[in-house]
């Protein structure tokens, strides 16, 4: 890194590593991905079902500092993270299991770390927080806890490492009009399929795709349905006029636990972040980033 600093002629000091380090704290925080900044911006659910927040924890500077502090999960202070953590560990239960993301990552391809429990949410944060940076996401200045939607074992199989794997759909949504543009299956086949490289993982990831019979938007009932239900319940949820252009928002079709039935909202990002993002779909065919 010095080598590159001399090559152009940029003077390192602390002063400048400090300022370059709460420059990119501003940029994170900023982010419009980040949980905080956009479910903020969600005035009333309306039908829609939404996890409890049991916590959404923003760091500070020095917080994130001490999470950079060290790259090996050995050489970390659990103690300096448990008080950091103190504002949302006072708020969580004993024994019961959490959902957790930070500002814009939930790393559910490895699920068994996006759920805790109060005895292990350090460590399951720093490992989330470790892959988070890995694939530059983003969202590392903030912490998400949510109340864990349970799912059941008998009814719902899971794949990547413990996730339910349950029907989902994409809403490509318009802010400025309070219109939806188009609506995918976020579990794509062509997308999907070719990108599972786990055996068992794609073995029941077919067995999902099959389970109805021509697994398409526009074909399946049961995806028909849980579409006619959304771009009907749709006009309940209300955001306010901060949100500008195309968003995608994901809901998540619950029927196998009693309590938690219903279609759930579960993210959002902007639309030319996400996949199966298409400006030829769009109203005009016009790219609203």
């Amino acid at each position: 890194m010095e080598d590159i600093f001399d090559k152009i002629k940029i003077h390192v000091t602390p002063e400048y590593i400090e300022e370059l380090g709460k420059a990119c704290y501003n940029d994170d925080r900023n982010y419009p991905e980040n949980f905080s900044n956009w479910y903020s911006n969600i005035e009333d659910f309306g039908v829609f079902r939404h996890s409890d927040i049991i916590s959404n924890q923003i760091f500070t500077y020095e917080d994130v500092k001490l999470m950079q502090e060290v790259e090996h999960k050995e050489d970390v202070d659990w103690e300096k993270w448990l008080h950091m953590l103190m504002p949302t560990l006072d708020k969580m239960k004993s024994n019961t299991l959490y959902s957790i993301k930070n500002g814009c990552f939930s790393n559910k391809f490895d699920f068994k770390n996006s759920i805790c429990t109060k005895m292990d949410l350090a460590e399951k944060l720093w490992d989330l927080d470790y892959v988070s940076h890995l694939f530059d996401t983003c969202g590392y200045t903030e912490l998400v806890v949510r109340e864990y939607i349970p799912s059941s074992l008998q009814k719902v199989p899971t794949i990547y490492n413990g996730m339910p794997l349950r029907e989902e759909l994409r809403v490509f949504y318009n802010m400025d009009t309070n219109q939806i543009e188009y609506v995918v299956d976020y579990w794509d086949y062509d997308y999907c399929e070719p990108n599972i490289t786990n055996i068992t993982d794609k073995i029941i990831f077919n067995w999902f795709h099959n389970k109805y019979g021509n697994r398409q938007v526009n074909h399946s009932d049961k995806l028909r349905d849980i579409e006619a239900k959304i771009r009907n319940d749709i006009q309940t949820l209300k955001f306010n006029k901060k949100l500008k252009g195309i968003w995608s928002i994901d809901f998540m079709y619950v029927d196998d636990v009693e309590d938690y039935k219903g279609i759930w909202l579960i993210d959002m990002a902007r639309g030319f972040r996400s996949a199966y993002y298409d400006p030829d779909k769009l109203s005009g065919g016009k790219n609203n980033e």
